[in-house]
């Protein structure tokens, strides 16, 4: 494959697996998670992101427009027909104040390795590398196995970032190429994990045993969310999944709203889920302790 779709490569993180790191986050997801931090994320095109606060009203946006998509409302800001956009993207080229973005370009795999390699000392100083995200970022396929292939070949460390909802065989390949497997558990019953985040947790589960009997070196993630999956039966389910691969170390991303500018931008319904009072975060991450699982906040 030529190109992958990119919409963002974040220099110097120090989340995303061990030492600094370069974070590639690819586009288009499988998932549609109700309370995705990304959402510009789950569709691999190209998206327009309008931030409305940011817009003075200068008209540059309507006069570029090919689809006749903006006009100017009372307020004296643009506002975007999104049945008649295509995301082509002259607006936000035109916008001097950056109220219109595009997320995501197309970028080939020299283009990205550019990026990455200006960070090449600080990996081999930290025993950091490259993390892989998204999206989904199985779902970018041979471009995906290239990217890996290449950071591969100048001997960084990768870390796949992954929800693990990909066919088996492409899974396998892409976990292969990876030295350290981030794996996102959502939830551990079927029928919650579809309502929550549009699919089913079979194919999910399926590929983290592979992996885990395969011995690959695996880091358990959890999107801990309100009344969703922070349940003691959920957690005692993960915690007796786990137990038999000797994993009892576990991440907890608890819910939080960083990324609600980005559902107005990209004209989505808010997510419902609200961050965790501290004393009651402090009493969910009980119970992992009492079902035998050390948790680590990321």
């Amino acid at each position: 494959m030529d190109t992958g779709i990119i919409y963002n490569i974040q220099r110097m993180s120090g989340q995303d697996g061990p030492g600094l790191r370069t974070t590639v986050f690819l586009k288009g997801c499988p998932l549609s998670c109700q309370w995705c931090s990304n959402p510009e994320s789950q569709d691999r095109r190209p998206q327009l992101m309008v931030f409305p606060k940011l817009c003075s009203g200068c008209g540059a946006c309507i006069s570029a427009c090919p689809q006749q998509a903006i006009v100017m409302d009372g307020d004296h800001r643009s506002r975007t027909d999104r049945q008649k956009c295509v995301s082509c993207g002259a607006c936000a080229a035109v916008c001097p104040h950056k109220a219109r973005e595009i997320s995501g370009r197309a970028m080939t795999v020299a283009e990205v390795m550019r990026v990455v390699e200006k960070d090449e000392l600080f990996y081999q100083n930290s025993g950091g590398g490259v993390t892989f995200c998204g999206g989904e970022p199985t779902a970018s396929g041979e471009f995906l196995l290239e990217l890996m292939q290449a950071c591969h070949n100048r001997g960084y460390h990768i870390c796949l970032d992954t929800c693990g909802h990909c066919e088996q065989n492409a899974f396998l390949k892409a976990a292969a190429a990876s030295d350290l497997i981030l794996f996102d558990c959502k939830h551990m019953d079927t029928a919650i994990h579809k309502q929550f985040t549009g699919v089913g947790n079979e194919l999910i589960l399926s590929n983290l045993k592979n992996i885990l009997e395969r011995h690959y070196a695996v880091r358990i993630r959890i999107p801990l969310m309100p009344g969703v999956n922070d349940t003691e039966s959920n957690i005692t389910a993960l915690a007796e999944f786990l137990k038999p691969y000797g994993i009892f170390d576990v991440d907890i991303l608890p819910c939080h709203t960083f990324g609600s500018s980005k559902y107005e931008a990209l004209g989505l319904n808010q997510p419902s889920q609200v961050p965790y009072p501290k004393e009651e975060l402090k009493l969910i991450l009980q119970r992992f302790e009492r079902n035998g699982l050390h948790t680590a906040i990321v």
